[in-house]
């Protein structure tokens, strides 16, 4: 008993606090001085490596949050029908726990509760629950089954997640709602048992469907199809539904889809065409991230940004179609796009991110709209082969590191109106060898020039620019 810490709560039951031996087999108390133990605190065994066993007793009716994340040498545990509440990361990281018996009296598995159990082959779901949550079960790498109950409705985003032993789910006729990635990474799944009068979802070949939203929700990592054909149903490539597919090498899109969501074809290394239809408004972050045999994208009018990362290392890529109907190119957007020698950015863009092009390493050519603000920083780093820009005059900075290590530039303009340059922002372009500063100029970084060695700048006299490069030292000549 002394290894164990109690406090006495309001309602006169004890609380277990914590637990300080170093026993490997626990037996928790059933009462406390005379008071019955009902609770587990939050983080009561938190971390205690060495514990293998425990066996709670029917006193108790609440685990807390975390009660027993990473017991990591936990083999087995009993939990009680009097339990009705498991809070929240509750067995996170027990990566040596093998099966568990959920109490009838629970109605939710919280968020992340047994996220991590590596070892975890077995999980019994009593009739009653109605909620599983977020990463409830992520990373459970041994769990090969699950059969969920009939009265649950709610099944939340990532709750199967990595689990890539998993092989079948049985889906009940009262769920509702399957959130985003509930089954990503799951690579072994094949199999979805649904009553065919199920009023949602629909397994169509091994893909889970959702017919009420229209969306694709998970396409089995199974199915070794080079070619695949979007149902015309299907308005929602839901978020990572084709990710890490390796076998994908052409998908085709109806004129039904809409949306494409996060990361949908993320690493997808053998993809080599998508046609976007013109019905898509909608291409998530990370869409076509690291889809390095991809080699030509042409966008629809009716998408207006492309956002982060969406093409993130495709190095095949050589040709990108830009619609005018662009307005915002997000950071990482193209960057890493080793194969791309150049791009026509559209009369109307307005913003163009971090990063959003750096490492295109054969990019020669840009041309900016006049409507261009903003460009992010590093947005054009380590463009080696880029030679020429035109900056836009609507333009008020120009931010650190944005042409940095472009070491073929060579001609540069930039216009009236242009009043900071930023850090590094031309910093190793070897083969820079003149730049006009506008008389607009007012703030320029000290080394926003380092290393361009044989740079001469052209100054107006009494300009700021010309006070700079007296300065600095810096090679100048008067207008």
């Amino acid at each position: 008993m002394t290894d164990f810490q109690f406090s006495i709560r309001r309602d006169g039951s004890a609380q277990l606090d914590s637990f300080d031996g170093n026993a490997a087999d626990i037996v928790i108390p059933a009462e406390f001085e005379g008071h019955p133990v009902r609770t587990i605190a939050d983080n009561a065994f938190s971390w205690q490596t060495e514990i293998r066993s425990v066996i709670i007793p029917d006193s108790v009716t609440a685990l807390g949050e975390a009660a027993f994340s990473w017991c990591e040498s936990l083999v087995t545990i009993s939990i009680p029908e009097s339990v009705r509440t498991i809070g929240e990361w509750c067995f996170i990281g027990c990566s040596a726990l093998r099966e568990v018996v959920i109490p009838s009296r629970v109605k939710k598995i919280n968020y992340s509760t047994f996220q991590s159990c590596a070892s975890l082959k077995s999980v019994i779901l009593p009739d009653g629950i109605h909620t599983i949550g977020p990463e409830a079960f992520s990373e459970c790498r041994s769990l090969e089954s699950i059969q969920l109950p009939k009265s649950l409705s709610i099944l939340g985003e990532g709750a199967f997640a990595a689990c890539d032993s998993l092989k079948s789910v049985t889906i009940p006729r009262k769920l509702s709602e399957i959130g985003s990635n509930v089954f990503s990474g799951c690579t072994s799944l094949s199999d979805f048992e649904i009553s065919p009068n199920h009023d949602i979802f629909v397994n169509d070949d091994g893909a889970l469907f959702n017919r009420v939203t229209r969306s694709l929700i998970f396409y089995p990592f199974t199915k070794k199809d080079h070619v695949y054909e979007v149902p015309l149903t299907v308005q929602t490539i839901s978020d990572e539904v084709f990710s890490n597919h390796q076998a994908l090498e052409t998908v085709i899109l109806r004129e039904s889809v809409t949306t494409i969501g996060q990361k949908a074809f993320y690493g997808c290394k053998n993809l080599k065409t998508v046609t976007i239809p013109s019905s898509v408004s909608r291409i998530g972050s990370n869409a076509f991230h690291g889809c390095s045999s991809l080699t030509r994208i042409v966008l629809p009018s009716s998408v207006t940004s492309v956002e982060y990362s969406t093409f993130y290392a495709c190095a095949s890529l050589t040709s990108v179609t830009l619609p005018e109907t662009i307005r915002y190119i997000a950071a990482c957007a193209f960057s890493g796009c080793s194969s791309l020698n150049s791009i026509v950015l559209p009369e109307g863009l307005v913003d163009i991110g971090e990063s959003a092009f750096e490492g295109c390493r054969s990019l020669e050519t840009v041309t900016f709209p006049e409507s261009v603000t903003n460009l992010g920083p590093h947005a054009f780093g380590s463009c080696v082969l880029l030679d020429s820009i035109h900056l836009s005059p609507k333009m008020k900075q120009i931010a650190p590191q944005t042409f940095s290590r472009c070491s073929n530039l060579n001609n540069v303009i930039i216009p009236e109106g242009i009043e900071e340059i930023g850090p590094e922002a031309f910093i190793s372009c070897d083969n820079l060898l003149s730049l006009q500063l506008p008389q607009s100029i007012s703030d320029i970084a000290p080394d926003a020039f380092s290393d361009c060695r044989h740079l001469m700048l052209f100054v107006y006299p009494d300009s700021y620019a010309k006070k700079y490069a007296m300065d600095y030292d810096l090679l100048y000549s008067d207008l």
